[in-house]
């Protein structure tokens, strides 16, 4: 499989560029050192944009969504700041989706992050085979099948032909946000999938479902309304334009493919807001203190009101006993 060019086919991308560009200036080119200005910056290497990457303490929208739906001891474990920190396994979900978002979105670093297994090899259980896999991971790149890239180029087919979607992924990709927050001094991250000339900010997931049930599960779940806030705070901050929407395109990584454009409300992204500066004001606390606590729980758990009214309406029927008896 040679053809790993990046394959998107939305027309207008280009010029959708041009406008952002002759909106909000070009972004500065990241020269390798350490950021110490907020602005927007491109060609940050995304294990670098996760990592150490201004003059002091920072943390992007992933890490803000951890400290709140867990905790910050769940951040810091696979954290830059923690020197201890244990390298997580390949995720074959996560190098799927990130496969289609270079490619889908039109990074020409593609050939620099990944490597497509040869066509000789149908799997890696040959030594042969497993020599490859383990000389591309050692120099840096992820490892992709041919089925990946078919998937991925069907993918672009549904997405091109759906045409909120394909008006939605039209601008500068993979810029970085980076700004200081005033409250606190720490640093925040922000990488919005398409910066858009207009203040609707749109974002790329694949999933494995994208019925309207399992989409409304996933952005609750996975903290998408706080990764909106923090974009929208992000724009506002190093750009001076405001968010008036959010838009959330996802596609379904098998076959049919199947696409769903959905609006995060604002009223929702108001409420994460106030959770993201929660999470600001705990990892701020935690970097003062160097203390980064787990769970604290509850000295008392609660019987919940459901439970109560189901079990007393089985003892009013006579289905629960009044009371244990030996």
């Amino acid at each position: 499989m040679t053809n790993v060019e990046p394959i998107n086919s939305f027309e207008k991308i280009g010029d959708a560029a041009k406008r952002v560009v002759a909106r909000i200036g070009a972004a500065t080119v990241w020269d390798g050192n350490k950021i110490d200005k907020p602005g927007l910056y491109s060609a940050v290497p995304i294990d670098r944009y996760h990592g150490d990457l201004t003059v002091g303490p920072g943390i992007s929208s992933s890490g803000l969504r951890t400290i709140e739906a867990k905790t910050p001891l769940h951040y810091y474990a696979n954290s830059y700041l923690n020197p201890d920190r244990v390298e997580q396994p390949a995720n074959d979900a996560f190098d799927f989706g990130r496969a289609a978002h270079t490619l889908l979105l039109g990074d020409t670093g593609f050939r620099d992050e990944f490597a497509i297994r040869p066509a000789e090899f149908k799997d890696f259980r040959t030594k042969a085979a497993q020599e490859w896999r383990d000389t591309a991971r050692a120099a840096g790149k992820t490892v992709l099948t041919a089925d990946d890239l078919a998937a991925i180029k069907a993918i672009a087919a549904n997405l091109d032909a759906h045409p909120l979607a394909r008006d939605l992924l039209r601008g500068q990709i993979e810029q970085s946000l980076v700004f200081k927050d005033a409250a606190t001094g720490v640093w925040v991250k922000s990488r919005p999938d398409v910066l858009p000339a207009d203040g609707i900010v749109a974002d790329l997931k694949t999933t494995t479902d994208a019925s309207p049930d399992a989409v409304r599960k996933s952005i609750l779940n996975f903290g998408y309304a706080m990764q909106a806030a923090v974009v929208g705070k992000a724009m506002k901050s190093v750009l001076g334009i405001d968010m008036t929407a959010f838009a959330l395109v996802f596609v379904e990584k098998t076959s049919p493919y199947a696409v769903s454009v959905v609006e995060v409300d604002l009223d929702w992204i108001a409420y994460a807001s106030r959770q993201v500066r929660r999470a600001l004001d705990i990892f701020a606390k935690c970097i003062e203190t160097n203390e980064w606590p787990g769970y604290e729980g509850e000295p008392i758990v609660y019987m919940p009101d459901w439970l109560r009214k189901r079990l007393d309406d089985e003892s009013d029927v006579g289905l629960l006993p009044r009371e244990y008896a030996a």
